[in-house]
């Protein structure tokens, strides 16, 4: 079973919060059937609708290293 959070962590850091991080995920499930039965079941599993699920965990990422950064920066002042 492919693991879809590591999957979608490996692109944020490739892609950053773009476009192409989009294409590039919605490319690899048109292209593999287990990768969108995997993605689907991990979906399922966390609460996301299948069509926004994954964007949905990116951005729940950005916002958490957006915290980390933030917290970072209160201590250092």
């Amino acid at each position: 079973m492919n693991d879809i959070s590591d999957i979608l962590r490996e692109l944020l850091d490739r892609y950053s919060n773009t476009p192409a991080l989009d294409e590039e995920f919605e490319r690899m499930l048109r292209e593999d059937d287990t990768l969108r039965a995997d993605y689907s079941e991990w979906c399922d599993e966390n609460g996301y609708k299948a069509s926004t699920g994954y964007r949905e965990f990116v951005n729940e990422l950005v916002e958490s290293q957006d915290s980390i950064w933030e917290n970072f920066q209160m201590e250092e002042s």
